[in-house]
């Protein structure tokens, strides 16, 4: 799959910078600028930190760069009602999963963010095979350019696969780990005294619940088996 950040219009040299540091930490590197209202200054320098190769590769494309992607992507932040008759918008996890369930490694795809303030008009939103919207609250509707550049490049950093750097550091508690989890909290129920079975009963569903909504490391799940296996009297 090949991602294009196409920012239409862009007028604050501030978010050049801003996006390619989101860009770069999220493994992206190809951002092309439609008709830019800014330059690559300073400002966007202090911003990028050290993504400084992939503010630079930043390339002026004319508008005509829309037709060239198999899917044309728009995002925008304002009220959807008034385009509910253009393209109905999805949010930044459903488009990554749609990606997912159709095929996607093979696609070109650009991703459209309008200017600041104003957004991508109808017009625009027209040309789009599917509208990108990130929900927020009606109160306070208006997200900045960078924010969502950021929202929309960590739901599909997840799609390629980016996502698992942690968990390549920190591995997850397999099912057989969890089993031996549960097999050990078990046993020390079973030694104990308890004043009625609803008691222990109780005592066996909570921990089940607590160890399965706790997402623990195999490290961790091993030194939960070692605390365990101490208060049944085990070394």
């Amino acid at each position: 799959m090949t991602i294009t950040l196409i920012l239409y219009r862009t007028g604050n040299s501030e978010n050049l910078g801003a996006i390619a540091r989101a860009a770069s930490n999220f493994g992206f590197s190809d951002i092309a600028l439609i008709e830019p209202q800014c330059d690559v200054d300073g400002k966007s320098r202090n911003l990028a930190k050290h993504a400084q190769p992939t503010l630079d590769g930043m390339r002026r494309e004319p508008v005509s760069i829309l037709d060239e992607f198999d899917t044309l992507v728009m995002t925008h932040g304002r009220s959807c009602d008034e385009y509910n008759m253009v393209r109905a918008p999805v949010t930044p996890r459903e488009f990554a999963e749609r990606l997912r369930e159709t095929g996607w490694k093979q696609r070109r795809i650009g991703i459209v963010f309008g200017p600041e303030g104003e957004g991508l008009s109808a017009r625009m939103l027209r040309r789009a095979d599917i509208v990108v919207t990130i929900p927020v609250r009606p109160a306070n509707p208006s997200m900045n350019l960078a924010q969502s550049v950021t929202v929309l490049l960590y739901e599909l950093s997840l799609l390629r696969g980016e996502g698992g750097m942690i968990t390549e550091r920190f591995k997850p508690m397999t099912v057989k780990n969890r089993d031996v989890v549960l097999h050990l909290v078990d046993d020390c129920l079973d030694r104990m005294s308890w004043p009625n079975p609803a008691r222990k009963e109780t005592q066996r569903l909570v921990w089940r619940r607590m160890i399965g909504r706790a997402m623990l490391t195999r490290r961790e799940a091993s030194v939960m088996m070692g605390f365990l296996k101490r208060v049944q009297g085990r070394r």
